[in-house]
């Protein structure tokens, strides 16, 4: 057993980490065709302060942009020795994370949510069903 904090399947970092733990290289834009947000840097950091030594390097990219600017992104990777690291307990969170997206793919335009883990929540919190979307109780 690793001594890694794997945060809740479902969540933006846990779909960070699952393709950071198969030795892919992401920026912005792979995780925007990925998990459709246009946020990378969040789950990155949240995954930093529990531990992983997720690693990123700058770099300039071209643009579609018709006045050809280019634009500098992060690539973010973890280390061989952390994916080696983090062994069958990695590997098995890959697999229950992939089952999550495969599952939460079918249910694209059904107007269902997506599959609820145990887990389900940021930081192991659940939703308060008590509180309505402002905070205030019903």
């Amino acid at each position: 057993m690793s001594d890694f904090t794997f945060p809740n399947i479902g969540t933006m970092p846990s779909r960070t980490l699952a393709l950071l733990l198969q030795g892919r290289e992401i920026t912005h834009l792979d995780f925007w065709r990925t998990a459709n947000t246009y946020r990378l840097s969040d789950p990155v950091y949240q995954l930093r302060r529990a531990g992983w030594d997720v690693q990123g390097r700058r770099e300039t990219v071209p643009t579609g942009d018709p006045t050809k600017r280019s634009a500098s992104v992060s690539r973010y990777h973890l280390p061989d020795e952390v994916i080696s690291a983090a062994g069958e307990d990695g590997r098995d969170y890959v697999r229950r994370a992939k089952e999550w997206e495969r599952k939460a793919s079918g249910m694209a335009g059904t107007g269902a949510t997506a599959p609820a883990v145990e887990s389900a929540g940021t930081n192991g919190q659940g939703t308060n069903q008590a509180k309505d979307s402002t905070g205030g109780a019903q």
